[in-house]
């Protein structure tokens, strides 16, 4: 099977899903074009955010598909929910598609995978990441730290405290931000290399294992895995 993977994300997890893909032997190799795709290939591309997705890079990427008959036989599109619930996020989704092309037909899979708050949600999940001991209070992290424990509640339901006017997704990173810094690990989104490892990604898949957690990051793995080629 061939795959098109559209991502909402411009820079981490568009940097960090190959890593990903090859510690979960999905067994499809990554190719630059449709052009390109002959058996057992992945096409991985941004959709340079929510809105410029839903708007223009959705379709363009479904003509695309369109045109070349035979090449891809799944779209997969992976987005955020941020401030909405999950299924209203698909759900939008799904009806700009059939608004869009309510009069040709689509001969290929399309599957919409949501991330329950952003990716940064479901980095916070990797075990035993969260600091164990006491944080100093004159931390630049205590302040996450005394908000809300990410080592035992579920970094899915983690809102944004009162005195932030952040959104969930921005609070989210920001903690996970501060979370790493404590542990002297470095992070930005242009630059996720310590995140992408296999011991990292082995932590979040050891959360699920464990614990009701993270259903997103749940979702997106039993998918992946029932697509191994």
């Amino acid at each position: 099977m061939n795959f098109y993977l559209l991502l909402e994300d411009e820079k981490s997890f568009l940097k960090t899903l190959p890593c990903w893909l090859e510690y979960m032997d999905f067994g499809c190799k990554r190719v630059a074009d449709i052009q390109e795709v002959q058996e057992n290939n992945y096409i991985l591309q941004s959709g340079q955010g929510v809105t410029q997705l839903i708007t223009k890079v959705l379709f363009d990427t479904i003509d695309t598909i369109l045109l070349n008959p035979g090449k891809i036989d799944e779209l997969v599109v992976i987005l955020d929910a941020e401030e909405l619930d999950i299924e209203e996020r698909k759900q939008k989704v799904k009806e700009q598609i059939n608004s869009h092309y309510q009069s040709s037909g689509i001969n290929f899979d399309i599957t919409i995978l949501v991330c329950n708050r952003c990716f940064e949600t479901w980095l916070l999940g990797c075990k035993e990441l969260y600091p164990i001991g006491q944080v100093d209070k004159e931390s630049y992290f205590y302040k996450y730290y005394d908000y809300y424990n990410t080592g035992e509640c579920d970094p899915e339901e983690m809102t944004v405290p009162e005195y932030s006017s952040e959104t969930t997704a921005k609070y989210h990173f920001h903690y996970l931000h501060e979370l790493l810094r404590y542990k002297k690990i470095r992070y930005s989104k242009s630059k996720p290399d310590n995140v992408a490892t296999e011991t990292y990604f082995r932590g979040i898949i050891e959360r699920i294992e464990t614990t009701e957690h993270l259903k997103t990051f749940r979702s997106f793995y039993n998918f992946i895995s029932g697509k191994k080629q």
